[in-house]
């Protein structure tokens, strides 16, 4: 059975590198949060101590969805992780370190489109 995770990147301070570009939406409140994930997968991959996180981009089109990745700039230094007591549910929190690095970007490997997997089964 699938299991819903949040997975939760935060720095380990808010006054972190970049903390003037955090901001809630809509009251535009500062936050130590880089970034979240759900999943469900039947077995996922929690994040682990020295896991850098990922930064996206489309090159050609920027907005306009992602065409490549490459490492970011954050390192994961600390996982804490919270189950739900009824349910398969719970939160990962990752916290992470500004550790800088040069990476080049990598072209994303796609599969079909939608469009492309729905016109084989007609």
């Amino acid at each position: 059975m699938a299991k819903k995770i949040w997975i939760v990147y935060k720095t380990e301070s808010m006054n972190a590198p970049g903390w003037e570009k955090r901001q809630l939406m809509p009251r535009g409140g500062l936050t130590n949060i880089l970034w979240e994930n759900w999943t469900w997968e039947e077995n996922p991959e929690i994040p682990q101590v020295g896991d850098k996180t990922r930064d996206y981009e489309n090159l050609s089109d920027p907005g306009n969805g992602v065409t490549h990745g490459k490492d970011g700039d954050w390192v994961v230094t600390r996982v804490q992780q919270f189950f739900a007591s009824d349910t398969e549910e719970r939160i990962v929190v990752c916290y992470c370190s500004y550790q800088p690095v040069t990476s080049d970007w990598e072209a994303l490997q796609r599969g079909e489109s939608v469009n492309q997997m729905l016109a084989t089964v007609e």
